[in-house]
Formats: structure tokens, sequence, C-alpha cells
């Protein structure tokens, strides 16, 4: 079970750039397209994400929880901060608070803090703990871009 003495923790700041290739095969992947040239093309093209309003190409709405994997150890870095048995564990929620857009190009530092910890089930029955963390994003521009809430619980 995740240390309940790391409630309150914060993980270290990480940063990292956001790529149109990688915006590009995230929208594949979740899309369920064999490749990038069948995805919509806001996510693929330039030209059209501006015309489109945005000054580059735009991140998906579920594209911030890749930021957990692509820094600071990834999910294994940070299940093993937290003392979570990964073979136990399941992710229970994701939510998202939008301030202002995520573009390729911009450089998102990821601040991550574990914001609450406690016990859910009966006596006598199964027992889960449940472990939420909020991430805020922030651009290289100092803006508080994205907030979310990761929900995980072990059994």
């Amino acid at each position: 079970m995740a240390d309940k003495s790391k409630l309150g923790m914060e993980f270290p700041l990480y940063s990292i750039k956001v790529e149109k290739n990688k915006i590009a095969e995230f929208v594949a992947a979740i899309s369920q397209k064999d490749d990038v040239d069948h995805i919509r093309d806001i996510y693929r093209d330039e030209n059209v994400a501006q015309t489109s309003g945005f000054e580059n190409i735009p991140i998906p709405p579920t594209f911030p929880s890749s930021f957990i994997f692509w820094t600071g150890g990834g999910l294994l870095g940070t299940v093993n901060a937290l003392g979570v048995d990964l073979n136990r564990l399941l992710h229970n929620e994701e939510e998202y608070e939008y301030f202002a857009p995520i573009c390729a190009g911009d450089v998102i530092t990821r601040k991550m803090k574990v914001v609450d910890m406690y016990d859910r089930g009966k006596p006598g029955r199964m027992h889960i703990q449940v472990t939420v963390l909020e991430t805020e994003m922030i651009n290289q521009k100092g803006e508080l871009v994205v907030r979310a809430r990761t929900t995980f619980m072990e059994r």
C-alpha cells in the first residue's frame, strides 16, 4: 500500500517540450487509427491549427496524462516514490481544469503533489486505499495552463 506519510509530498519539478509528432501519435492511438495520416488535420497540420485559432498544433483534451509517463521516471518513478504495489494498482479517475491551450512547441513544467490519501471499504471486506495527485502544468511563460487530479486505488 502507498505510504500514507507521503501525504503532502511534492515531487521534483520536471519540464518537457510538447512535440507535434507526439501529439499526432497520441491522437492516432486514442482514435484507433493505423497512422497519423488518418487523424483530424488540426492535430497534424500547423496551418489548419492556426486557421482554427491556435498558435500551433493543440493537444487533445486527455494529452496531459502523458506528462506523468514522460517525466520524473514515468509511472514507475511515481508509484515507487509513493510505495505503491503496481500489481495492486487501479487508475480510478482523471480530471482536468484548463486555463489556456497547450500547443506543440510549448515547454510544460509539471508540478505534482499528493493531496489526499484515504481508505475505502467496510471492515471484513476488501480494503482499498485511495491516493489523489494534483498536477499543475505551467507553460514557458509561467502561466498555469492545466490543473489535473489523478485518483488511483490499491486493493
